[in-house]
């Protein structure tokens, strides 16, 4: 395995071991420039390049800039914006969807056009120009594919052709082959806003945000093996901004963003438990949750506080200039840990109006998208758990008892430490050794004493160089 990280320092004193160079998990470790509010993003299957819609719509009293409608593509490795695709059909971008077999990928284009009404622009990867535009839509904000890459689902949350914003009450179904949307639209609740698609390719999740009011959102479902839809199939949501599915198939996670005129805002994001599509818990976040987003080992669900309101919030905003300045607060996102089903105590600076999250396929990476602040924030993140074991064994020779402390673990994740290190301490100052992943998960702590229980930190870091959270284990039993 190569890795990406370079130049690791060690400082010794006495008896104490200190790692240098390492990133900590959950912190942020780049910032990128991308185009004018960026949106939705999707990442390539390798994982290697990042692929950021740019809406263009940095104030609703103002036009769109001339010429900044278009797409960033990021070198995942670098952090370096490898090239900017514009086009003429580019129509305020909102999200990215790329296919399972990463050679195309598909642009919603949110604004109404007088020629073709609302589009699907179709990018061909390999050489990222535009290869094809999809026409029939009516203010698409989102797509989901199915794994065979055959068929799409494109949410119409209505922009004008024929609906008013909002208005919009369908899916269309897309055949992929011939880049055409067949059979009729699918009938789902008001303003459909974003989608999902289950693990197994058996339905659809469409969060339809209705008119913002609490409680009045619904998630449609849609089974994709006859194309129809249960309209109301759960209900309770307040403004739903996003959905994922965890790629267990147990849950999925709607972000409650309230209303589009911010009053009232959100501040949960909705817990589904899909086996009885029931909301089966609420986290309660900061304000206006928007972007959702789960780890592959699907216990991790990343959260974005959009925090942004209008200059005289608490009036229903007119279209005046004054009225309708977006005024942003710190942008910050939440971890929820799902297997201890709680919200970490841990919230991450990022750039203003954080709406998008996506995390790269191996779990290294989450990157979201600052609408105010034309970015996009990459936060490193712990990819691998580590599960450890302990017991106290003995060498006897003639003259002495070796006392030796036996450690074992398990890793799992998509991707893996490449080392390990293990400390006697929580302060991680006094490290007992290492263990390369190539060794056997072993480790011998020798000449301890028999009569106290002592306390193992395992540490491991992966190859780009993010360290995981130490995992303590007590070694008290004979082996």
């Amino acid at each position: 395995m190569k890795l990406r990280f370079l130049g690791v320092l060690f400082f010794f004193s006495s008896c104490s071991f200190v790692l240098l160079g390492f990133t900590q998990p959950n912190t942020v470790v780049a910032t990128i420039n991308v185009g004018v509010t960026p949106t939705g993003m999707a990442i390539t299957p390798d994982g290697k390049y990042l692929y950021v819609a740019n809406n263009n719509n940095y104030n609703s009293t103002s036009s769109p800039l001339a010429g900044e409608d278009n797409v960033s593509v990021i070198d995942t490795a670098t952090n370096l914006l490898v090239t900017t695709i514009n086009d003429a059909s580019f129509a305020q971008p909102y999200t990215v969807t790329i296919n399972p077999a990463g050679t195309k990928a598909y642009v919603t284009n949110s604004a109404d056009s007088a020629s073709d009404g609302t589009t699907v622009t179709v990018i061909d990867i390999a050489t990222n120009t535009v290869s094809a535009v999809i026409t029939g839509f009516d203010g698409p904000t989102g797509m989901v594919i199915n794994a065979a890459g055959t068929i799409g689902y494109v949410n119409n949350y209505g922009a004008g052709h024929p609906l008013s914003s909002g208005n919009g009450t369908t899916v269309g179904v897309v055949d992929l082959v011939n880049n055409i949307i067949v059979g009729g639209a699918i009938t789902v609740a008001q303003a459909p806003a974003a989608l999902a698609i289950t693990p197994d390719g058996a339905y659809v999740y469409v969060a339809c945000y209705t008119d913002g009011t609490p409680g009045n959102g619904v998630v449609s479902i849609i089974n994709t093996s006859n194309n129809t839809a249960n309209v109301n199939a759960i209900t309770g949501f307040s403004g739903p901004f996003a959905i994922t599915i965890a790629q267990n198939g147990k849950n999925g996670y709607v972000t409650n963003f309230g209303s589009n005129n911010f009053q009232p805002y959100g501040t949960t994001v909705s817990v589904i438990t899909m086996s009885s599509n029931t909301i089966s818990d609420t986290i309660t976040l900061g304000i206006q949750p928007a972007g959702v987003a789960v780890t592959p080992d699907s216990r991790y669900v990343y959260m974005s506080n959009y925090n942004s309101l209008y200059n005289a919030y608490g009036v229903p905003p007119a279209y005046t200039d004054f009225m309708n300045i977006l005024v942003p607060g710190q942008g910050t996102v939440n971890i929820f840990d799902k297997q201890k089903n709680k919200l970490l105590p841990l919230t991450i600076p990022v750039g203003q109006s954080p709406g998008g999250i996506v995390i790269s396929p191996n779990g290294e990476f989450a990157y979201v998208s600052n609408f105010s602040y034309n970015t996009v924030t990459v936060i490193a993140l712990q990819s691998f758990q580590i599960t450890a074991a302990g017991c106290k064994t003995s060498n006897r020779y003639l003259s002495q008892i070796d006392y030796i402390n036996s450690l074992t673990w398990t890793v799992t994740g998509a991707s893996l430490p490449v080392m390990y290190f293990i400390y006697r301490d929580a302060d991680l100052s006094d490290l007992a050794g290492t263990v390369s992943s190539s060794e056997p998960l072993l480790f011998l702590d020798h000449n301890r004493n028999p009569n106290i229980n002592d306390t193992y930190y395992i540490v491991g870091v992966n190859s780009v160089g993010t360290l995981s959270e130490p995992v303590a284990i007590t070694v008290s039993k004979s082996c």
